[in-house]
């Protein structure tokens, strides 16, 4: 078992080629100085012949916020390790990036979605940056911070069962995307009180609130008690074995047996998206699958996905994947 010592923080290998060409500094350069946090926030800057990237970290007793903006000329793999296991939450602001996470394989890390995962100590993962600027956050949670959720939410208990065995295999929770008062925790916690007395009340306030909104995210409220629930529950049943066809919200509506606009309110209301999203949801994320594991043609992905059209279809995946289906296609395969 672990015992309850500062979290640990991410560190990304540079390939061994560059390194005697990397300059590091304490210190922003001055083109770079907007980006600066606070003058309490400990900050690392490389130089590097793919670019730059600064981390900032926020350390407490129980967590470490490390935020992270790359800025990348020439397409990079860089290592990201950990000394001991970690268990964070990533919270993907600008950019995608492709990832390969020992024991797990390859995941992408989707800009406006965040996610936790487990990660093994001195294990073997990749992320491969193109050229582009990003922007990320990693929050490391110390086991006694992440373990007082697991009553009000055992399904995640074997996450964290993960880091206490210290297991070799990495291991992921769903990514779920960021809507305005996540976005809103992140900003709060960016303009956190100077005041180092008033930094950490305020700074683990935060974190719970924003841990209870992913986690409120990916659990479905439609599992509660209700007459209406449950008709909604089927719905989404229904939809998750039929999303590949047409489906008309007013058909759906008259499964659950309301009226249109009161079955889109409730939907929305006990699953957070609205009925169309859903269904896009599902499409994009099967679409995705089909992409990175068979050969199928995008206008057969796109047929075997509900969309009557390669071109609307790839209009849709690019909005959601910020780039088109052949890339996303050759960005898994590489």
């Amino acid at each position: 078992m672990m015992s309850n010592q500062y979290p640990p923080g991410l560190h990304f290998g540079i390939p061994e080629k560059m390194q005697p060409l990397v300059r590091i500094s304490t210190h922003l350069p001055e083109q770079f100085k907007q980006y600066l946090l606070s003058p309490t926030s400990a900050t690392t800057y490389i130089e590097a012949p793919f670019g730059s990237y600064i981390t900032q970290e926020i350390k407490g007793q129980d967590w470490l916020i490390s935020w992270q903006q790359c800025f990348i000329r020439e397409k990079v793999r860089l290592r990201p390790s950990t000394s001991s296991p970690m268990l964070a939450m990533y919270c993907i602001l600008k950019g995608n990036i492709s990832c390969r996470l020992q024991g797990q394989g390859k995941i992408m890390l989707i800009e406006k979605e965040f996610g936790i995962y487990y990660i093994p100590s001195h294990s073997q993962n990749t992320a491969d940056l193109r050229s582009g600027n990003y922007e990320v956050i990693c929050i490391s949670f110390s086991p006694s911070f992440f373990s007082r959720f697991i009553s009000r939410h055992p399904s995640f208990d074997d996450i964290y069962q993960q880091q206490q065995k210290q297991a070799r295999r990495g291991t992921t929770l769903p990514a779920i995307r960021m809507e305005a008062p996540d976005l809103k925790v992140l900003d709060e916690l960016r303009h956190s009180p100077l005041k180092e007395e008033e930094k950490v009340a305020y700074v683990e306030e935060k974190l719970e609130e924003l841990l209870t909104l992913y986690f409120n995210a990916l659990t479905p409220k439609y599992l509660q008690n209700g007459e209406q629930a449950g008709k909604l529950k089927q719905v989404c049943l229904y939809i998750q074995h039929h999303y590949h066809q047409h489906l008309s919200i007013a058909d759906l509506s008259g499964k659950a047996d309301m009226h249109i606009n009161t079955f889109e309110r409730a939907f929305k209301e006990l699953l957070g998206v609205s009925p169309r999203g859903y269904i896009e949801h599902l499409r994009m994320k099967k679409a995705a699958t089909l992409l990175s594991q068979t050969t199928l043609s995008i206008k057969e992905i796109s047929y075997n996905t509900g969309y009557r059209g390669a071109n609307y279809f790839t209009a849709v995946f690019r909005k959601r994947y910020r780039c088109s289906p052949r890339e996303y296609r050759k960005n898994r395969l590489s």
